[in-house]
């Protein structure tokens, strides 16, 4: 090309005027032409949680049933980092509407963020709130996260999907997998008392976390919490010796440690006996596995699976994996 350029310096003109007219072209037209039919978003902001240094617990409504329940979570994880609670709904607004038209319907969400402050009034922590409006309810969510830099998000998950290639959903599994924060996700079961919870235990880049939170809701549910590990049918001593082992170790990192026991659980896969034996229980609480990169697992197969099968609630716990993974996330989409 700079050989031509030294007996054709026209053409490269030539070249570098049709690229400058594209360019043009693109951002003066078919840029804004385009952004017509992109999803969009309004935030209004929310200034007690939006100050400068700022974090807070960002619980996400959907369903009037389960606004207490996810509550009864968020409170006192907040109350443990010692964070603000952020409520969040979102008006789905159908893509070929403008998007401002949501304002129409947004009397219908505020029921939901009207029973949060009531309760975060009886339980008295500081609690705001905001009504999204978007044409795609994940970007909605992801965008606040962003927007208030929250540190951790509750949600809730009906515990099965229609939707084909999807874990959790559609809307769910655009929300976990590009999530700036730790992630909790409750499955809720039939039980909404909770007083007996199992914690299945192998390790993993999660457990810690699990335990942390639920050191947290423990201090104001007060239940029995039973460690949980998977041996199989026909164990050996040492493999018994060495779930004891890590059912000890799992229990170390409940502060305070409450009412504990231990549970050997036999079982021919791990999904399945946790699944099983989770019939006993109230709640169940499992952190993420870690899965490798370009899998299209969310939280990893086993608590995938325990969040699909238990019939009891379970809750999936996922710490923030960090700057790097996530735009990595986001680029390949």
């Amino acid at each position: 090309a700079l050989y031509q350029f030294k007996f054709q310096p026209v053409a490269w003109y030539i070249t570098i005027g049709w690229i400058a007219f594209g360019l043009f072209l693109y951002y003066a037209i078919f840029e804004k032409r385009a952004a017509v039919f992109e999803p969009q978003v309004i935030l209004p902001g929310i200034q007690a949680v939006t100050e400068e240094g700022k974090t807070c617990i960002m619980v996400a409504l959907h369903n009037p049933d389960t606004v207490d329940i996810l509550l009864n979570i968020a409170i006192p994880v907040a109350r443990r980092r010692s964070k603000p609670i952020l409520a969040v709904t979102v008006v789905d607004v159908p893509r070929q509407m403008p998007i401002h038209e949501g304002m129409r319907f947004a009397h219908h969400k505020e029921p939901l963020l009207i029973r949060a402050k009531k309760i975060a009034a009886e339980r008295k922590i500081d609690l705001s709130t905001q009504l999204i409006i978007a044409h795609r309810p994940s970007d909605g969510i992801l965008a606040s996260i962003e927007q208030h830099h929250a540190e951790a998000l509750i949600m809730g998950w009906k515990g099965y999907t229609n939707a084909k290639d999807r874990i959790f959903g559609e809307i769910a599994d655009r929300i976990i997998r590009f999530a700036t924060c730790d992630l909790m996700v409750l499955k809720i079961g039939e039980k909404l008392e909770m007083q007996r919870c199992l914690l299945p235990t192998s390790g993993g880049p999660n457990a810690k976390l699990a335990a942390s939170i639920l050191s947290a809701i423990n201090k104001e549910m007060k239940m029995t919490i039973t460690a949980g590990y998977i041996i199989p049918e026909n164990a050996t001593p040492k493999q018994k010796v060495e779930g004891m082992r890590q059912m000890e170790a799992t229990l170390a990192n409940l502060k305070p440690k409450g009412k504990c026991e231990k549970k050997l659980i036999e079982a021919k896969a791990i999904a399945g006996g946790i699944a099983s034996a989770s019939r006993d229980y109230d709640l169940v609480v499992i952190g993420a596995a870690k899965e490798p990169f370009f899998r299209k697992m969310l939280f990893g197969e086993i608590p995938e699976k325990v969040a699909r099968f238990s019939p009891t609630s379970v809750l999936v716990v996922k710490k923030y994996e960090g700057l790097v993974k996530s735009i990595l996330k986001k680029v390949l989409g």
